[in-house]
């Protein structure tokens, strides 16, 4: 199964949800945020609750993310080197640059896959990392303040 999330900001992410088309055969759950639901996906919910959706980076063979600094913790927790789409300023995705400028850096450690442009979203997936062990131990504290942070407290 691949986790797919787009995050909880109030603009829609089409482009990524769009590309999800591209990914035949792949069982896919995705949480895909305001406006309207991918097409052909079998399990898609606006917004989860955030114990499901730890549940669902656990569960996942792998997970495609924007770059939001809460899911791309708790798919690295999982265990996993995400696929990561930035929601870009220039696109109107998002008010700022702040998640290409984040997916740049923690490409360059190693820690992301990067997507830059989403034609290459299934290659970049078949080449993906199995999952691994968590890279971040388990820490209550960050947990509870990623938590705080996704429910927007």
């Amino acid at each position: 199964m691949i986790f797919v999330t787009v995050g909880t900001h109030h603009q829609p992410f089409r482009r990524l949800l769009d590309a999800l088309g591209t990914l035949d055969g792949h069982d896919l759950v995705v949480q895909y945020g305001p406006g309207e639901p991918p097409p052909g996906v079998a399990h898609a919910q606006a917004y989860m609750p955030f114990d499901e959706m730890l549940e669902r980076f656990e569960e996942a063979d792998a997970v495609i993310t924007h770059a939001g600094v809460g899911s791309i913790l708790c798919a690295r927790r999982a265990g996993h080197v995400p696929l990561v789409v930035p929601r870009r300023h220039e696109l109107g995705e998002h008010v700022d640059e702040h998640q290409a400028e984040l997916t740049r850096a923690l490409e360059a450690r190693g820690k992301v896959i990067a997507v830059w442009e989403t034609e290459s979203l299934p290659q970049l997936l078949s080449e993906a990392p199995a999952q691994g062990e968590p890279a971040v131990a388990a820490d209550p504290a960050l947990s509870a303040e990623v938590r705080a942070a996704l429910r927007g407290e």
